[in-house]
């Protein structure tokens, strides 16, 4: 049992070269955009698909934090490997209508640091570089950095006496793209939600520097999540949940991507991706060649997520085809064991558990089974009467 210490503090950020950008997409990203089908390759052998981009132009800021409307942007880092990591930026509130983009909220969960749960949080104003080098939105000295072409990303933090530094190890080569009634990012239709997911091949590395002056190397999978919306969550969800599975073998993993939202009247999407990566032999965390299998929304022949709160459990399964003897994909996984919560500056909560289980995949025309890590994310709307307090 870890013991729990939590850090807590405001900040104000120091103003970079800020933008002021219109409350649009930017350029680059396809969101809303109108989308046909969704992918079913079975065989794997397809370079990429119409519901993916070719890099991780679509996670910049797409709502400007000096518009002076409301809306808000969201962008949560998962990390597993040397410890469970969360660190998540945020500005304005998802949960409240009055949300300001400008104001920002920066959140960091960091498990088993010489026996210690880190937990720690600033608030201060949000700000956005914007130049033909680089890309990056900070909160104090909390910052999210993409290069110009948005193909690598960074994650620098320094709150409490902990200092982390965070990089992606390999090119995100393609980016993951819910679609509800067929629109690109799309995460629901009430309130134009919006959301995606971009692709690392390969590790995330880096440290953690602590207060006893201690370097630890980090290394593991990662996955960053981006959501926005110009309308608070509240107004047409009453909530969602989210997860990434990546199931082992000696040979590849397989990454599973899924978002479950469930709307005021009762209305649910599903949408899931899944993914393979294969190995470079001797090179550890660099990936040779990797490629989208399914990319689905609410498609019920194509995926099936069935989600049982009682027992903390979660299937869900692809099917197979001819060029896999119709084997299946499954996924069983276990989310009983609870990382930490995040609450919004509106009263919304997000739960995150670990992910563990088995799963049964294809490979070269048999059957092979393997192991689950990953994390599951719930968010509930506030409490009504404590929204916009």
């Amino acid at each position: 049992m870890y013991s729990s210490i939590s850090f807590f503090l405001s900040t104000t950020a120091v103003v970079a070269a800020c933008v002021s950008l219109a409350s649009a997409f930017q350029p680059g990203s396809d969101y809303g955009v109108y989308k046909t089908t969704n992918l079913y390759n079975c065989t794997g052998h397809i370079p990429n698909s119409n519901v993916t981009v070719p890099n991780a132009a679509d996670t910049l800021p797409q709502i400007s934090p000096s518009s002076g409307n409301h809306g808000w942007e969201q962008w949560s880092l998962f990390m597993h490997g040397t410890f469970p990591l969360i660190i998540r930026w945020t500005q304005g509130d998802p949960s409240s209508s009055i949300s300001v983009p400008s104001n920002g909220k920066f959140e960091l969960l960091i498990l088993g640091v010489n026996g210690t749960t880190v937990h720690g949080s600033a608030e201060g104003h949000l700000s956005y570089t914007n130049d033909q080098n680089l890309k990056r939105i900070s909160v104090g000295d909390n910052s999210l950095t993409w290069d110009s072409s948005a193909q690598w990303y960074n994650a620098t933090v320094s709150i409490s006496g902990y200092s982390l530094q965070l990089d992606s190890f390999s090119a995100t080569l393609d980016t993951f793209h819910p679609n509800v009634a067929f629109h690109n990012g799309m995460l629901d239709q009430g309130g134009d939600w919006f959301g995606s997911v971009p692709l690392v091949r390969g590790h995330v590395v880096g440290y953690l520097d602590t207060p006893s002056k201690q370097t630890i190397a980090l290394d593991g999978l990662s996955v960053m999540r981006h959501m926005f919306s110009e309308h608070a969550l509240p107004e047409y969800i009453n909530k969602y949940s989210a997860g990434t599975a990546w199931g082992y073998s000696s040979t590849f993993y397989d990454t599973h991507i899924f978002y479950q939202t469930e709307a005021t009247n009762g209305t649910v999407h599903d949408a899931a991706f899944l993914g393979r990566a294969f190995p470079t032999p001797g090179q550890q965390g660099v990936f040779s060649s990797a490629w989208a299998t399914y990319a689905v929304t609410d498609d019920y022949a194509l995926y099936n997520l069935n989600v049982n709160p009682v027992t903390h459990t979660l299937n869900a399964a692809f099917p197979g085809c001819p060029n896999t003897n119709n084997i299946s994909y499954v996924f069983n996984m276990s989310t009983s064991t609870l990382l930490g919560e995040f609450t919004d500056l509106g009263g919304g909560k997000t739960s995150y558990y670990a992910i563990n289980g088995t799963t049964t995949a294809p490979f070269n025309g048999g059957l092979v089974k393997g192991s689950l890590a990953g994390v599951f994310e719930e968010y509930q709307v506030p409490t009504k009467g404590t929204q916009d307090d």
